[in-house]
């Protein structure tokens, strides 16, 4: 029988002394007995708005905690409630973007820890959202002993290059040094509008109604989620929220074809997720990824067809019911 599910925000210091802001989900009555889950957020969104939204249907976290999987959900450094540089409370600079995807592992490093001492696991579970897969797979890498599993989600590899959109010629790439990073532009960090998935999720949406699709109140609760996580969002009208750019920078690295870690490094037991219509996961991108992963434990590779990048919010018979069942057996393995 299920239990109370209980959230608990608390905060963890990094070897390099920075505080890591962390939210627990868990079912209070389950034992630890299943995998324990790092839940690690993707490019420009802080961890609570993927992960734990107050609305059915909304939380990723809570539906793991409910089959017994405790949860930690991190906010990167310069993201959400974690601390923030001196150099976000000044207006964005033309230097270099903050916190690039190997330094984010840190962070998952000082996560990981805490949850194995709070459940007496030796290992944990991660996921991964986007740039959020490329750390988690990371973290992996380095420290094969603390990983059993891995759930890649809607991931760049670095394998393909030519992505359509973080390719050369496109803005992410500095006109004056090709092949580089757009710093002159975006600079270290970004203010970004809170409808920013809302748009691109409508294109992927292969109906005229999108509510047939998708929830309303996942989408409100999604962008008041953007607005909490930023304490200085409605001191700009329209609200804005921060998030550093250095992830932005690996998203175009590898969208012109450089890995930042390479899969054969991985030992843990790999689900990929490629939904059908995402536009920022590539179908050889993927392909080479799962070729490469040739030390894993077990390829999982799943790719769900008429299913959208934002899966995880679509409403449960559009493909996230069969998301969670697909990735309770993964982790029951």
């Amino acid at each position: 029988m299920v239990g109370e599910i209980s959230r608990r925000d608390f905060f963890v210091t990094t070897r390099d002394g920075v505080r890591i802001a962390i939210r627990e989900v868990a079912d209070k009555e389950a034992p630890d007995r299943s995998v324990p889950m790092i839940l690690m957020h993707g490019t420009r969104i802080p961890g609570l708005s993927e992960y734990d939204l107050d609305v059915p249907h909304g939380s990723l976290a809570e539906d793991l905690a409910r089959r017994g999987h405790r949860c930690y959900i991190v906010d990167g450094r310069g993201f959400g409630r974690s601390e923030r540089p001196p150099e976000m409370e000044a207006p964005p600079a033309k230097t270099r973007p903050l916190y690039r995807t190997l330094e984010l592992t840190r962070d998952l490093d000082a996560a990981v820890d805490h949850l194995c001492d709070a459940s007496g696991h030796d290992r944990a579970g991660m996921f991964g959202w986007g740039v959020g897969g490329t750390c988690v797979m990371a973290y992996a890498a380095l420290f094969p002993e603390k990983v059993s599993h891995l759930v890649l989600y809607v991931m760049m590899y670095g394998a393909a290059g030519n992505h359509p959109k973080f390719c050369h010629g496109s803005q992410w790439e500095d006109p004056a040094r090709p092949g580089h990073f757009n710093r002159p532009h975006f600079g270290n960090y970004t203010f970004n509008a809170v409808d920013m998935l809302t748009r691109e999720w409508d294109r992927q949406i292969p109906i005229a109604d999108k509510t047939a699709w998708r929830d309303p109140a996942i989408v409100k609760a999604f962008e008041q989620a953007l607005i909490d996580g930023d304490p200085t969002a409605k001191d700009r009208d329209p609200p804005t929220y921060r998030s550093p750019n250095g992830m932005l920078e690996d998203l175009f690295l590898m969208g012109i074809g450089h890995k930042l870690v390479d899969a054969s490094q991985v030992y843990a037991r790999v689900m990929i997720v490629r939904p059908e219509f995402d536009t920022l996961s590539r179908k050889d991108d993927m392909d080479a990824l799962a070729a490469d992963l040739i030390n894993a434990a077990e390829v999982l590779y799943w790719q769900p067809e008429n299913t959208t990048h934002y899966i995880l919010f679509d409403r449960p018979e559009r493909g996230r019911d069969a998301m969670l069942g697909e990735m309770e057996a993964f982790l029951g393995r």
